[in-house]
């Protein structure tokens, strides 16, 4: 029952890939639009300032290096 199910599963994903695939490049064929690059796509999905870490974290990173640590273990 559950191989059967996972199958159904894997069939349904690998349709709804190919079927927004199929839809997206009919789509560009059409209006005449380019592929999306691989820089373009990642400059979509990165997340915001991660160039940046002060922004992240701040300046309460900076530990003095005179201060005793307490072992983790």
């Amino acid at each position: 029952m559950l191989r059967q199910l996972l199958q159904v599963a894997e069939t349904a994903m690998v349709a709804g890939t190919l079927g927004i695939g199929l839809v997206a490049t009919g789509y560009g064929a059409l209006m005449g639009t380019e592929p999306m690059t691989f820089h373009s796509f990642y400059l979509a999905v990165q997340p915001p300032y991660e160039h940046d870490d002060k922004r992240i974290y701040g300046e309460d990173l900076n530990i003095p290096e005179d201060v005793e640590m307490e072992p983790a273990i």
